[in-house]
């Protein structure tokens, strides 16, 4: 008699199951992101004195895996550590199709600078500077997507 009742159980209870609503599914835009932290480098002078700083850094690699679609957003603050009319100058570059994008803070004040991309990249770099000709400093940062992006 115990091994009748068994299936009679199991069988109430995907009957009980089946009755069950579904829930609502969560709509998937297909956006995916990671956020990848990057160096914070900053260029002295020949004499040692800091002139520009970068801190705070970070790219979020971004794709759609609806449409295939790329993109890259670079987030960092950047100072003129010394305010003697120098400015600190930064340049975002993206590697494969060389689009970049400029930033420069004067005033002494840690300021955000934010750059986006659109495409595929294989690395980004970011340069920091100070001046228009920046006898001293180009000192860079090289940022590589994580793994699927």
């Amino acid at each position: 008699m115990a091994a009748a009742a068994v299936p009679a159980l199991t069988l109430a209870a995907m009957l009980t199951a089946a009755v069950v609503a579904p829930t609502a599914a969560v709509a998937d835009d297909g956006d995916r992101r990671q956020t990848v932290s990057c160096e914070s480098p900053w260029v002295n002078d020949s004499a040692g004195a800091t002139h520009a700083r970068l801190q705070s850094c970070s790219v979020i690699w971004g794709k759609n895996i609806i449409d295939g679609s790329y993109w890259q957003t670079v987030k960092f603050q950047l100072i003129d550590s010394r305010t003697d009319g120098v400015c600190a100058k930064a340049n975002v570059i993206l590697s494969d199709s060389g689009a970049s994008a400029s930033s420069s803070e004067c005033k002494g004040d840690w300021t955000w600078k934010t750059a986006t991309f659109s495409g595929r990249a294989t690395n980004i770099f970011i340069r920091i500077a100070y001046g228009n000709n920046s006898t001293y400093g180009k000192v860079h940062t090289n940022v590589t997507p994580p793994a699927g992006f």
